[in-house]
């Protein structure tokens, strides 16, 4: 294997309305990772709260 170096600098936003932010936060032409685990996420509607707050982003 080859010696490499990996940058991730990554920002966490965490609380109350920060799903209504996600178009203030997230860089227009930003790539976007959700990662979730065991479908909690799923059941208690967050993922498609998200879902729908991304697909307002502007990308152009």
């Amino acid at each position: 294997m080859e010696n490499f170096v990996f940058c991730n600098p990554v920002k966490i936003v965490f609380g109350k309305g920060t799903i209504a932010k996600l178009n203030e936060l997230i860089e227009p032409k930003a790539k976007i990772l959700l990662t979730y685990g065991g479908g909690s996420i799923k059941k208690n509607g967050v993922y498609k709260q998200v879902k729908a707050a991304l697909k307002k982003r502007k990308t152009s």
